[in-house]
């Protein structure tokens, strides 16, 4: 027996990252990369100072989750005082497969409230 739901058509079951699915399904996720990646690095502060909301915590849980899957990249200067985050190749793909994903359903269903609905 497999983890698959179609019964007879093998073919059309694909395995994915249950990890990496919850995480671009977070809160501020596609938020952080949508700033790496329009100003290629930030600091901390600065990426705190751009997303409303979100909590030290939640930036620094989410930076290192970002991280430890590799769609971000976190880099100290020489001296060792400054930390720096950018986006990887990986989280680019990533984040334009989001972005096309939030077009598609405006498309299917697009947005009729005046107050819109915003994905962080």
């Amino acid at each position: 027996m497999t983890g698959c739901c179609i019964q007879d058509e093998q073919d059309l079951c694909m395995e994915y990252s249950p990890k990496i699915y919850q995480l671009i399904t977070r809160k501020y996720t596609l938020a952080i990369l949508l700033l790496l990646d329009k100003y290629d690095k930030m600091r901390f502060n600065e990426i705190m100072r751009k997303i409303n909301g979100i909590t030290q915590r939640i930036l620094s849980m989410r930076l290192k989750e970002l991280e430890k899957a590799y769609l971000i990249r976190r880099e100290i200067d020489k001296n060792g005082k400054t930390v720096m985050y950018s986006i990887t190749t990986q989280g680019k793909a990533l984040k334009n497969a989001m972005l096309m994903l939030l077009q598609l359903t405006n498309l299917l269903s697009p947005p009729n409230n005046p107050e819109k609905d915003y994905f962080c």
